[in-house]
């Protein structure tokens, strides 16, 4: 049986923050299934820091979330939930058009299998990138590109900014099946062979033939996004 008075809680705090279950679960806890197994019955009742996390996502107070008791609004050192920070538009100026195109590994196992066109999710777009095309996001998942880009955390990326040598990129390669796999790295070097990628944990350096590699797109950064 599920936990109907926890999710009607979740579900008022994902109107008012206009999340999905799949988004506020990857912020949350760098896994899609959060929200799911609570409304599937699978978690009827979520560990304390699960919740706590989630409660940090949904702008809500940790005690609302888990009881119903106390006010909704959070601790005041909480923090600003990303997406409303000073200085951004409102967020009914950014409108929720850039899609998310599932997740980038961080490790060598268990990319992601990529397939072109469909979105799993639409995010808000960032000032930064008004008016520009071929914008995606994805989530990243592995620990091997931390302390740069942590398990969970949400990229944007750009189809059409040259990639250099130095900067943090989506590789997505093909295989025999035409099956679309998406890394998360940065790039060191590449030629008409094979593209050299650096990751963190473990530190070191590894090739991709560039004859499987289907494209090589930048990650923007904040000042790409924000110009801050």
């Amino acid at each position: 049986m599920m936990n109907q008075d926890l999710l009607d809680r979740i579900d008022q705090r994902l109107r008012a923050k206009d999340l999905t279950d799949y988004r506020a679960s990857m912020l949350a806890a760098g896994r899609p299934e959060i929200i799911r197994n609570i409304r599937r019955g699978l978690s009827k009742n979520p560990r304390r820091d699960t919740l706590e996390k989630l409660a940090g996502v949904l702008d809500c107070s940790f005690e609302w979330l888990a009881t119903g008791r106390g006010p909704v609004e959070p601790p005041a050192d909480i923090g600003v939930v990303p997406g409303d920070g000073p200085g951004l538009p409102p967020r009914e100026q950014m409108p929720s058009d850039i899609p998310v195109m599932g997740t980038a590994a961080g490790g060598l196992e268990g990319a992601f299998q990529m397939q072109a066109g469909e979105a799993i999710d639409h995010v808000r777009r960032p000032p930064g990138v008004a008016t520009a095309v071929d914008v995606y996001a994805i989530y990243v998942v592995g620990d091997s590109m931390v302390p740069r880009f942590e398990e969970g955390e949400l990229i944007y990326v750009s189809g059409k900014r040259p990639a250099r040598p130095g900067d943090y990129v989506v590789v997505q390669t093909s295989n025999a099946d035409g099956e679309i796999t998406a890394w998360c790295k940065k790039l060191v070097s590449r030629d008409a062979k094979k593209i050299v990628l650096a990751q963190f944990n473990p530190e070191g350096t590894f090739e991709v033939p560039s004859m499987s590699t289907v494209a090589v797109h930048r990650i923007l950064t904040l000042n790409d996004l924000f110009g801050v």
